[in-house]
C-alpha cells in the first residue's frame, strides 16, 4: 500500500520534502499531503512547513515523529 511506502521511505531517508516524495512515488503533491495526514493524525510523522521570508514560497518536509514526541505541523 502507498501509504505505507511514503512512511517507510521517509523513515529511511530521514527529513523528506513533499516534492521529493511526489516525484519518487509519480503522485502530486496534493496527494502526498492527504496520504501523510493519516500518519501524521496517529502520531507517527511530523510536518513541517518553511516559508521564504522573500517570496514567501512554502517547502513542505515531512519527518518520522521520535518516541515519546509530539506529531506537529511547524510552520516557520
Amino acid at each position: 500500500m502507498i501509504v505505507s511506502r511514503l512512511f517507510e521511505y521517509i523513515k529511511q531517508n530521514g527529513t523528506v520534502g513533499q516534492a521529493q516524495l511526489a516525484q519518487h512515488f509519480g503522485i502530486s503533491a496534493d496527494g502526498v499531503d492527504a496520504m501523510l495526514a493519516i500518519w501524521i493524525s496517529k502520531g507517527k510523522l511530523t510536518r513541517l512547513v518553511d516559508t521564504s521570508p522573500v517570496t514567501q514560497e512554502q517547502r513542505v518536509r515531512y519527518a518520522i515523529t521520535q518516541r515519546g514526541g509530539l506529531s506537529l505541523t511547524v510552520e516557520m
